[in-house]
């Protein structure tokens, strides 16, 4: 008996530390839960895989994705809404209207400016000649002729083949070149005839070889300074024009100012004051010229204007006829109505413009050029009736003339 309550209480014992021991863990387990909560084997079973199934559920948790074309429609008439794009280079940017512009202005001389470079460059080698005749006292006519006709034809040569082997000649330097011979040739005649014209009651006069030299050297620098502004200016061939025009109207006007300003001897006045107009024409021309480029039709005009303006102040000559003062005081009255009246044609004319293009304005009746011989024909040679060309051309070089005669 005593057995059996041994037995019952160490049963009903174990029973209360077995439910002790279970108390016990469970305030541990619901003390710290972290530690049990990442067991390796339970991992997987807390975050299973077929929860998260991107793939599967991708599709049907974004459905905008298919249908995205019809969420958006802006995108696709967004060409729509922006018309402008397409057609902005006809409106902001016109470009039809650039290949209807003129074409630039050619940088190459023309066919008429060399014309008048060998005109003007021959008489430059006759005059060469003849002032070495008188340099060298060469008095014998048969000698005298040969370095005038070697210099007038060596220096037309000479100008072909700068253009030839260094190049055409820019736009406007064989007109500006010639137009300083020119200009530079009248100017030293001027000075060697104004010094004979004040010294030449004195015995003080130059001397043949001295005039000749003047004419030469100023004939010289005209050229150098010609070739100089044409190619800095590389102007128009109615600039020369217009400066030759200026220098005349200058000269014309000096020279009528001088007499009605001289004392005794009118031709004093005139030769100093003639020579001043002269220079002042040219600077003044030259300088004009740089900003605008009269048009022949503008010369024109203007010369008519000088020749109209001229004969107008012709009319203080009648009141002399009433007055006892010197008539010669009357030529101030042509030598400014000439000026004013081609500053008015001028003024009116400013922008008139010349039939035809700039480049084609004034052609000359024909051109002059040094050019290689052409290829003899068969019937040149007498081998037959045929104007075939045979063989080789002829060495050397001929002076030809082309054009209409």
């Amino acid at each position: 008996m005593n057995s059996m309550r041994s037995r019952a209480s160490l049963g009903l014992g174990t029973i209360v530390l077995g439910c002790l021991a279970l108390l016990t863990e469970g305030r541990a387990w619901a003390q710290y839960p972290p530690q049990q909560g990442y067991p390796p084997q339970g991992y997987p079973q807390q975050y299973p895989p077929q929860q998260y199934p991107p793939q599967q559920r991708y599709p049907q948790q974004y459905p905008p994705q298919q249908g995205y074309p019809q969420q958006y429609p802006p995108q696709q008439g967004y060409p729509q809404q922006y018309p402008p794009q397409q057609g902005y280079p006809q409106q902001g940017y016109p470009q039809q209207p650039y290949p209807q512009q003129p074409p630039p202005t050619s940088n190459k001389r023309d066919a008429g400016e060399m014309t008048a470079l060998y005109i003007t460059s021959g008489l430059y080698g006759i005059g060469t000649g003849v002032w070495l005749d008188a340099l060298f006292k060469i008095d014998d006519p048969g000698f005298a002729v040969i370095m005038p006709v070697a210099f007038g034809a060596g220096v037309p040569i000479g100008m072909y083949f700068w253009d030839d082997q260094g190049g055409p000649f820019h736009r406007g330097v064989p007109s500006s070149i010639a137009t300083g011979l020119t200009l530079g040739a009248i100017e030293g005649v001027a000075i060697a005839g104004t010094q004979w014209q004040h010294t030449r009651n004195k015995g003080t006069d130059w001397s043949f070889q001295t005039q000749t030299t003047i004419t030469w050297v100023f004939a010289t620098g005209g050229g150098i300074g010609g070739w100089a502004f044409g190619e800095w200016i590389r102007p128009d061939p109615r600039s020369m024009g217009f400066i030759v025009s200026g220098a005349g109207w200058g000269a014309i006007s000096g020279s009528l100012l001088g007499i009605g300003v001289s004392g005794k001897d009118w031709k004093d006045g005139a030769s100093v004051a003639g020579l001043i107009g002269y220079n002042v024409g040219i600077l003044g021309a030259g300088a004009l010229s740089i900003a605008h480029t009269p048009s022949w039709e503008s010369q024109k005009y203007m010369w008519l204007g000088y020749g109209a303006g001229a004969a107008v102040g012709c009319l203080i000559f009648p009141f002399y006829l009433f007055s006892d003062a010197d008539a010669k005081h009357g030529f101030i009255g042509p030598a400014i109505g000439g000026i004013a009246g081609a500053a008015i044609a001028g003024a009116l004319t400013w922008n008139m413009k010349d039939s035809g293009s700039a480049a084609n304005a004034w052609k000359p009746p024909f051109d002059i050029a040094v050019m290689p011989p052409p290829r003899l024909t068969a019937s040149q040679v007498g081998l037959g009736s045929s104007n075939t060309p045979v063989g080789d051309a002829p060495p050397g070089a001929v002076l030809t003339g082309f054009g209409s005669f």
